[in-house]
């Protein structure tokens, strides 16, 4: 496959070589709606139009509040077509982030839908220009419809027929064509501007072999997240069918009417699938349970004997794993994970049962660096470079990186450009890793999350956070004790499991707080811990823990949009808990 110079470039590319009947698809309470190809390509030329006839100019930057579906992509390409700047929002964007954004990026023009979003808007309406909603009925008089948009930009080109082919000719692949914000988990974020040939650099990477004809897209996480975006693209370019789900409940039953063959997911979505497995196994009968253990026992077992690859494995797949397949419609072929490190344990449980779990890293200013892939797999790295990308590590073990994906810097911050970006064009990610001699890449950490304890001993919180939270009994967790004599850990429960174990040990009359305290799950945790330390040095064993009663979330202030724990705030929030663990005469 060719490569794309342009958004342009690919547009015209889609509307020339494929008809597909279903390109963009999203599920509503009503069912599936579709739009062909066809459509998709004149709408966004369409909305370009509209654009413009509503006084979009040049380099303008134009926001999307919105969850995903083919409306937000239509807007996307169309902004960029139109030669603006499209300035993703979080659709759980918090309200002072939103504001920071806004501002910062001197955006004035606005995509909109949802309940929750326009009452967003409605606190900050003095900050936008023109308002474009999706929503089928828009519920502001000052606001225009997305039909609305669609026929002034007819109205514009059927006056001016020349001006699609002006905007085209107009574009360059080292235009600005995207603004994405960081998530500011360690701290305020960042506008990183990203470009055409940034954007689409790996659409025409051919490592997994996509297949416009068999292959079926489940889109699950946000479009204004890059690594989502940047698979969108690919998908386009590729005429790859796309079915957008925004309610993650929903995906057993959408994944077994669409039977999907490429999803991309974060590990704490695998590690709530791992859950909820786990949960199910135990609710089964005594025959059932005892089954599925022994073969969850198998798939947990990292050892390739003979015995268990021929004899019992094949077992385990015919009575327990093809029905674990089969709940997720059985024809995935390419399952992305990304976002964050994942436990090397959890990604070979799944790889064992049947999942094609292929682990990548990237970041909001690069895009996806490296990506394990078919035929070029080690379980436990993120796996080798794509593309023309380079990647080292410093003396202290930063991973650099460079090449065509990397930022053109961030937006109205040249300072902070320059802090990450040297004289030789590598930018330092703030991640640590080890490249093997093979090219794999393994992640080790943050440069910034390590942190010392009083003792003078460095401790490495991410992979015993992975192990906690390979525990059903907890959903995120994070390791604290800077300066301290020891670490420890703060947790969030997952409480759904916490109300099937209630019911389980007959024990629904407690409150979940309560049951945090009972004497089952202090048992529980007793093992989980020593699991967690039998893994690390001594200095950095967990000595304690206490469970937060309450879920995370954007709007508490605990989770970034991209649902990364905010660490600062965290501890800010429940330092009542931290003092339980630290008594003021230990610190």
């Amino acid at each position: 496959m060719r490569k794309f110079e342009h958004i342009g470039d690919m547009i015209e590319y889609v509307g020339h070589h494929y008809d597909n009947p279903k390109a963009l698809n999203i599920k509503t309470e009503f069912g599936w709606t579709h739009i062909s190809t066809k459509a998709f390509i004149y709408d966004v030329k369409r909305l370009a139009c509209g654009l413009i006839s509503m006084g979009l100019r040049r380099g303008d930057k134009v926001g999307i509040l919105a969850n995903s579906s083919p409306y937000w992509t239509v807007a996307d390409l169309a902004i960029i077509l139109a030669g603006g700047v499209s300035v993703p929002l979080f659709a759980n964007i918090s309200d002072d982030n939103f504001v920071y954004q806004v501002a910062q990026s001197n955006l004035r023009h606005l995509f909109i839908a949802g309940v929750d979003q326009w009452e967003m808007y409605d606190r900050h309406r003095n900050l936008f220009q023109t308002v474009i909603g999706f929503d089928e009925v828009v519920p502001d008089s000052g606001a225009v419809s997305y039909v609305e948009a669609l026929q002034k930009g007819e109205q514009l080109w059927a006056k001016e027929p020349q001006l699609y082919d002006e905007m085209i000719k107009q574009m360059d692949a080292d235009d600005v064509a995207t603004i994405i914000y960081t998530s500011g988990a360690l701290g305020v974020p960042k506008g990183a501007m990203l470009s055409h040939r940034n954007l689409l650099h790996l659409v025409s990477k051919e490592d997994f072999h996509w297949e416009n004809k068999d292959d079926r897209y489940l889109s699950l996480l946000p479009l204004a997240h890059v690594f989502a975006r940047q698979i969108n693209f690919i998908m386009l370019g590729r005429g790859i069918s796309i079915y957008h789900l925004n309610e993650l409940p929903g995906i057993p039953d959408t994944c077994k009417e669409v039977r999907p063959t490429i999803m991309i997911v974060v590990p704490r979505l695998l590690e709530k699938m791992y859950s909820n497995m786990v949960s199910a196994v135990d609710r089964n009968s005594y025959l059932k349970k005892k089954i599925g253990k022994w073969a969850f026992d198998l798939a947990n077992d990292q050892s390739n004997s003979f015995i268990k690859r021929f004899l019992l494995h094949p077992i385990a797949d015919f009575l327990v794993y093809s029905t674990l397949r089969r709940a997720l419609g059985g024809s995935f072929r390419v399952i992305l994970c990304g976002g964050a490190a994942l436990d090397p344990q959890l990604n070979h449980f799944f790889v064992d049962i049947g999942y094609p779990i292929y682990e990548g890293w990237g970041l909001t200013e690069c895009s996806t660096i490296c990506v394990n892939r078919p035929g070029k797999v080690k379980i436990g790295t993120v796996g080798a470079v794509l593309g023309e990308s380079k990647i080292k590590t410093s003396e202290i073990g930063e991973i650099l990186v460079k090449g065509p994906t990397v930022m053109k810097g961030y937006y109205r911050n040249e300072q902070a450009t320059e802090d990450v970006i040297n004289e030789d064009g590598w930018f330092h990610t703030g991640d640590k890793g080890v490249i093997d001699d093979e090219g794999f890449l393994k992640l080790v950490g943050r440069v910034k999350e390590q942190f010392k304890l009083s003792n003078g001993e460095y401790v490495v919180p991410t992979p015993m956070e992975q192990s906690l939270q390979s525990s059903h009994l907890i959903d995120m967790a994070m390791v604290i004790g800077e300066k301290q004599k020891y670490a420890s850990a703060l947790l969030f429960p997952d409480f759904e499991v916490l109300k099937a174990l209630k019911s389980q040990h007959k024990q629904s009359h407690l409150s979940d707080e309560e049951f945090l305290h009972s004497s089952f799950v202090q048992n529980e945790m007793k093992q989980v811990l020593e699991k967690v330390n039998r893994g690390v040095n001594d200095w950095a064993r967990l000595e304690y823990y206490q469970f937060i009663p309450h879920r995370p979330s954007v709007d508490g202030g605990e989770l970034t949009p991209t649902m990364k724990l905010r660490r600062n705030s965290v501890i800010e929030k429940y330092n009542h808990l931290v003092e339980l663990i630290y008594p003021k005469e230990l610190v």
